[in-house]
């Protein structure tokens, strides 16, 4: 082969080398499903945490990954401010059930009374909620554990997934009622970082909705249910047949309304 043929060769070799894609999705056994977001569209916070912990212009944007085993995985963002004109910017991670229920939780965010914290780490057991505060210090570690007896899901840091999660326990049956608990984090002091309140609470199913839900052009009739806990008291909940949230609202004061507002499906679900 003429010297000037194989340096052409090599350099086309190497080219090619160096565009071939590293550590994409398909080869880590990942597939893109949707991507979407959600939006609290009326100030206030669902009634979900103190005063001191209002969140407002709310925004949770989301890509859900199947992956291998038949689990979901999602990478998310937080965009809101608490207390109002204090801009905050958290990701997240999380990993679910093959029934869109949450197996854990990973918050990019460190807690108000922790410099050394982040990620907060969630693993949802059957019979207790386990969090971690990820410090790299032991001594500024915080763990919790939240022992429950009934179907729970974490409504503090809120999340749509959260919510949808636990409609998962609900009763098939129209006006059937199923017990459930709710835990909210609540960031108290120094001395008491993080406190975890648990509550109980009701699920009752509703019937399925007469009236679509249309969202980025594509349309839903929805499931209707009804979640009454302390210290979310009463909110009305909208799902998909996949179980995907499409809008959780509180009619009574403080009113909070969050939607799906832009969805786009790759594939089923």
């Amino acid at each position: 082969m003429p010297d000037s043929l194989r340096v052409a060769w090599v350099v086309a070799l190497v080219l090619l080398l160096s565009c071939r894609p590293t550590g994409t999705a398909q080869e880590t056994g990942r597939v893109k499903l949707a991507e979407g977001e959600y939006r609290i569209t009326e100030q206030g916070d669902l009634g979900v945490g103190p005063i001191e912990t209002e969140i407002f212009n709310f925004r949770e944007s989301w890509i859900l990954w199947r992956v291998v085993g038949g689990e979901y995985e999602i990478d998310g963002e937080r965009i809101f401010e608490s207390p109002r004109g204090a801009l905050q910017d958290n990701e997240f991670t999380a990993k679910l059930t093959p029934d869109l229920r949450l197996l854990n939780v990973t918050e990019f965010a460190r807690l108000k009374f922790r410099r050394d914290s982040g990620p907060l780490t969630c693993e949802f057991l059957s019979k207790q909620l386990r969090c971690d505060s990820g410090a790299k210090d032991p001594a500024q570690r915080v763990n919790i554990q939240v022992a429950l007896d009934r179907p729970y899901g974490l409504i503090w840091p809120l999340s749509a997934f959260s919510l949808a999660g636990l409609i998962r326990s609900a009763s098939a049956k129209v006006g059937d009622r199923t017990p459930i608990q709710v835990v909210q984090l609540e960031e108290v002091s120094d001395p008491l970082p993080v406190l975890p309140i648990r509550s109980d609470g009701l699920i009752r199913y509703l019937g399925p909705s007469k009236v679509a839900i249309t969202v980025s052009g594509k349309s839903w009739f929805p499931s209707v249910y009804e979640i009454t806990a302390s210290p979310l008291r009463k909110v009305t909940v909208w799902t998909s047949p996949e179980g995907l949230l499409l809008a959780a609202e509180r009619s009574s004061w403080p009113k909070g309304r969050m939607e799906l507002v832009r969805f786009t499906k790759f594939a089923d679900f």
